[in-house]
């Protein structure tokens, strides 16, 4: 990264590290609000992951532009996107709660389970990036 288009390599790493603590006590906490059952579906982490999926969408939306534009430095989306979201969603939970669901004999469960994460996860992130992008041109209109 070069110093006029964006942070140095160790404020980016220190953005990234101070986000993901956020991230991390964040999904540690909706666990242990609502803990997940066995053989049930893993509803904690489908909706920490769908609403991590929309947000990100949103940052990358309101951010991408204004960088482009401005050569802001690209901190708060490093320490919002890439390390409060990257702590608070979880792909490796979702592939290990998926597999003891279909390893534990619920089958219809652990696929569903899949197809809403992937499709659900998908078309919020899509919405979250053109809401974000909607915001940011109104945001800059006389």
């Amino acid at each position: 990264m070069s110093a006029e288009r964006g942070p140095s390599r160790t404020t980016a790493l220190a953005a990234i590290g101070a986000g993901g603590v956020v991230g991390t006590l964040l999904r540690a906490g909706a666990g242990a609000l609502r803990p997940e059952a066995a053989g049930r579906l893993p509803a904690t982490t489908l909706a920490v992951n769908l609403v991590g999926a929309l947000v990100l969408g949103l940052l990358l939306g309101l951010f991408a532009r204004r960088e482009a534009a401005a050569g802001r430095p690209r901190v708060l989306r490093l320490a919002l996107g890439t390390g409060v979201m990257g702590a608070l969603t979880t792909h490796s939970t979702l592939m290990v709660q998926a597999a003891r669901l279909l390893r534990g004999g619920h089958t219809a469960a652990g696929a569903g389970y899949l197809l809403v994460s992937a499709t659900a996860g998908i078309a919020l992130a899509a919405l979250g990036l053109a809401v974000g992008a909607r915001l940011d041109r109104a945001g800059r209109t006389p």
